[in-house]
């Protein structure tokens, strides 16, 4: 069902389960989500699917920076209730921005709070990839030391043949009595 949120720019409803844009396809319009929820995925329905975030919040904005950047869709969004939306289209968007002040605030409230979670996973990640260095470390350090701990046990072996027995039959003796030296 298609209403207007004013003369340029079409309301309309979608049904739990429907998919407003693909990833990867043209763009020539945003949304602004007036109820509901819309799931944003990357990847949908692949074995390497994952979900950046939902949206919920009234006349929060979804699909802008391909429209801003005029670039392919760079995730999918999906319905994940009935929900109803706004439509602004590319050569409509100038002109919602003058009418509609308070939403324009809100598409850049969305975007900056989105380039803030942004930020927020890099450092997580920059945080994982520290950790994860540091742990190889470790594990490199305890190798090393695993590795001198042998050679110092094959030496104190070896250096430690009495003079009068000869070195083949102490090697033979010990390791029938003691087990292999490694």
């Amino acid at each position: 069902m298609t209403d207007t949120h004013d003369d340029k720019h079409p309301e309309f409803e979608v049904q739990k389960g429907t998919i407003i844009y693909e990833q990867g396809s043209s763009c020539s319009s945003m949304f602004l989500l007036k109820s509901g929820t819309v799931g944003l995925y990357l990847n949908y329905h692949t074995p390497q699917q994952f979900q950046l975030f939902e949206i919920s919040k009234p006349n929060s904005s979804l699909g802008e920076m391909g429209l801003f950047e005029q670039e392919p869709r760079n995730a999918t969004a999906v319905a994940l209730s009935d929900c109803q939306l706004v439509e602004i289209s590319q050569e409509n968007f100038p002109t919602f921005i003058a009418s509609h002040p308070e939403a324009t605030k809100q598409i850049i409230l969305d975007l900056s709070q989105r380039f803030k979670m942004a930020i927020q996973e890099v450092r997580n990640s920059q945080q994982i990839i520290l950790e994860s260095l540091e742990a190889l470390k470790e594990a490199q350090a305890n190798k090393k030391d695993s590795l001198k701990e042998r050679i110092r046990k094959i030496s104190d072996y070896l250096l430690d043949i009495p003079e009068d027995v000869p070195p083949e039959l102490y090697l033979s003796f010990n390791s029938r009595f003691h087990g292999t030296m490694f």
